[in-house]
């Protein structure tokens, strides 16, 4: 379902329904292993490919490659197929960026879509809400802007690199205007690029999957979105994974009334389809407590 900006606008978004996911397939055979935010590293993600010989392997954003994707997992991708989503932090210098979304490996993108690997619908939604875009505190809260292009057309940085383009003596007349610089205005657009725009989520959100991969935490984190319960449960997945938080936190008290089972892989972490921690995370250990927050 997509909403143009204009209809966007001014007016609340509608209500998601909550719908309980099918049929289990927890104990299946087939080895998919969640990575949690990679942060630059990438030596144990070739380790843990070559020890457990998974069939897909996804990423869970915050990838931070220096090199192209294709060239970091050069050795990974002779042994599996990988997927992933871009995190937050993946929009931190253009270069970053590039190296997914200009690399050989751009197609394996899971952001805003659902494919099939391994037999299972895997779909994803990769950034972070952001209030300049959209902060969904209620789900149905108005959204600032629907889509990139709309942020592109009628933000102040749009707008402004825009006119930065067409206008001679750039920097100088722009300041005496008052207006952003370009600089400014390429970075908050760069950065913009993994935030969550409304026509993605709510696209997403009338497809069905098994499984949804998500940067942002849903609501049984302490920092996480009912906006991403919703979305679970709009598509009826059975099992969400993310990234983000850093932290390996035990949800199953919240699954019942959640309506499917979501878990959090750690910084670094290594979980596989059931949830078992195959790596434990970095942080995982000196976070433990946080555990008092969920129960």
């Amino acid at each position: 379902m997509y909403v143009s900006p204009e209809e966007s606008r001014g007016r609340n978004r509608p209500v998601l329904f909550m719908v309980l996911a099918g049929n289990s397939f927890d104990g299946v055979i087939e080895m998919i292993l969640f990575f949690g935010d990679l942060h630059g590293k990438f030596g144990h993600v070739e380790r843990a490919v070559a020890e457990h010989r998974p069939e897909a392997i996804i990423l869970l954003g915050d990838i931070e490659a220096t090199r192209p994707l294709e060239v970091e997992l050069a050795k990974v991708m002779e042994m599996t197929e990988m997927w992933f989503i871009p995190g937050n932090h993946d929009t931190d210098r253009p270069e970053l960026l590039a190296n997914l979304n200009e690399s050989k490996l751009a197609h394996r993108n899971l952001h805003g879509r659902m494919v099939t690997i391994d037999g299972l619908r895997v779909a994803g939604l990769g950034g972070v809400f952001r209030e300049e875009i959209w902060w969904p505190v209620p789900v149905d809260a108005d959204s600032h802007y629907d889509s990139y292009a709309d942020y592109q057309r009628h933000s102040e940085a749009g707008r402004g690199l825009a006119a930065r383009i067409s206008t001679k003596n750039r920097n100088e007349e722009l300041s005496r205007q008052g207006q952003m610089s370009g600089a400014k205005a390429v970075g908050k657009l760069l950065k913009h690029c993994s935030s969550i725009f409304p026509s993605v989520y709510y696209d997403l959100a009338m497809q069905e999957a098994d499984v949804l991969v998500t940067h942002e935490a849903p609501s049984c984190h302490p920092n996480g979105f009912v906006a991403i319960d919703e979305l679970a449960r709009s598509m009826r997945v059975q099992k969400s994974f993310h990234g983000h938080q850093h932290d390996n936190l035990d949800y199953q008290p919240k699954w019942d009334a959640m309506g499917f089972k979501a878990y959090g892989v750690g910084l670094r972490g290594i979980k596989d389809l059931n949830g078992i921690v195959m790596k434990a995370g970095e942080l995982d250990a000196q976070r433990a407590s946080r555990q008092e927050r969920i129960e």
